[in-house]
């Protein structure tokens, strides 16, 4: 493999030097543009076609949103990684993920060469070692007289400077499931003999956001199981998260409270800080627990093992699993008790993942009955509990 190109899009003279400084002082990446505006960062990815953006979510001329928006009606899918301030721009670096960012770094006020070398040197070094494809997207043709460096991007600049962003719409659809997968999987599913579920937990990291946005407007505002979501992600964010899907979802979405009873139709989302589990109480009613973990314990909070753990012990042979997009191995371990309790256990295919480090995870260490499309989950999990419960 070549050189790793990134482009660097920061207004602040500062950070773009220890940004540069520690990227390209690294033997495998190449500092391929520095940029401190979004309309210059929309010509240098036309013009110069990186692996990576690093990008300050606050630009000017044309800020990180509105640059998401325009690649997006452009068909251009780059991996982007979004510099967010710790205090500020929540609901913003919400918008980013739900565009297309890969992830969104949340920066201290003293950025150091340490904290880059940490948290974005390591973050782009970690994604491709998981395989995933940082070429461009086949769909967008660099080379094809669609999108001609010399007239699209004039033309789209000028879109842009005449046109209010928001009518771009960013909202995801609900998309026809796979019929001949679904079958395939429930026909799979059922000659297993699993008893009926109590519960779905989903582990879930890297483009999450985009893909909880996709799957669960189908869920049915009736559905019959709660809905327990560990998604590695920091605490500032989760809580935006929530509102947004609940936004576009029939079903009720909200952040997990300690101690609070399960009941279906609801899904459960842990809050960043916390690493998600479940018990029982005296009288046999599920409820939630949160394991501080102070002495850093679990590499990632909240931690998909312990969810996974927790309900094996708890819930024993009556859960549903599933391992979705995300870097790392978390859940595997996890998962792999419930294999082995004859719970039913499934993955995300490679090709609707974001990056497929976790589900690969899974498949690879042969815990994951059925690995499906990120389309096809909400259906075959309806079509399959009929039959269940």
């Amino acid at each position: 493999m070549g050189a790793i190109k990134v482009l660097i899009a920061e207004d602040s003279k500062m950070i773009s030097s220890i940004l540069n400084d520690v990227l390209s002082n690294h033997y495998r990446i190449e500092v391929s543009g520095i940029v401190n505006n979004g309309i210059d960062a929309y010509k240098s990815i036309i013009s110069i076609k990186p692996d990576f953006v690093v990008m300050n979510i606050d630009l000017p001329l044309m800020g990180g949103i509105e640059l998401l928006k325009l690649l997006k009606k452009d068909n251009i899918k780059i991996n982007i990684i979004v510099l967010s301030s710790l205090a500020q721009n929540k609901d913003l670096a919400s918008r980013a993920l739900y565009l297309g960012a890969l992830d969104v770094i949340y920066k201290p006020r003293n950025i150091s060469a340490d904290f880059i070398r940490d948290n974005v040197l390591n973050k782009i070094l970690e994604i491709v070692k998981n395989d995933v494809n940082i070429k461009m997207d086949s769909s967008f043709d660099y080379n094809s007289n669609v999108l001609n460096a010399n007239s699209n991007v004039k033309e789209s600049l000028e879109e842009y400077e005449k046109t209010d962003m928001d009518r771009f719409d960013d909202n995801i659809r609900i998309i026809p499931f796979n019929q001949k997968e679904v079958a395939t999987a429930l026909s799979k599913s059922f000659r297993k003999d699993f008893k009926s579920p109590l519960l779905v937990a989903i582990g879930i990291s890297t483009g999450g956001p985009r893909a909880l946005r996709i799957m669960l407007p189908s869920f049915p505002k009736d559905f019959p199981l709660p809905v327990l979501i560990s998604q590695h992600i920091p605490k500032e964010f989760s809580s935006s998260l929530i509102s947004s899907l609940q936004d576009i979802c029939k079903i009720k979405i909200k952040e997990a409270q300690v101690d609070e009873e399960i009941f279906p139709s609801i899904v459960y989302i842990s809050p960043g800080d916390k690493n998600m589990g479940v018990y029982m109480d005296s009288v046999g009613r599920l409820r939630i627990k949160f394991y501080p973990d102070p002495d850093k314990k679990f590499i990632y909070t909240p931690c998909v093992d312990y969810l996974f753990g927790t309900i094996n012990e708890v819930v024993k042979d009556r859960a549903i699993a599933i391992i979705m997009t995300g870097m790392g191995n978390d859940g595997t371990e996890g998962m792999k008790k419930l294999y082995d309790n004859n719970n039913l256990t499934i993955a995300q295919d490679k090709a609707s993942s974001t990056v497929y480090g976790m589900p690969r995870s899974a498949i690879e260490n042969k815990v994951a009955h059925i690995v499906l499309s990120l389309y096809d989950i909400a259906e075959f999990l309806q079509q399959y509990l009929r039959g269940k419960l």
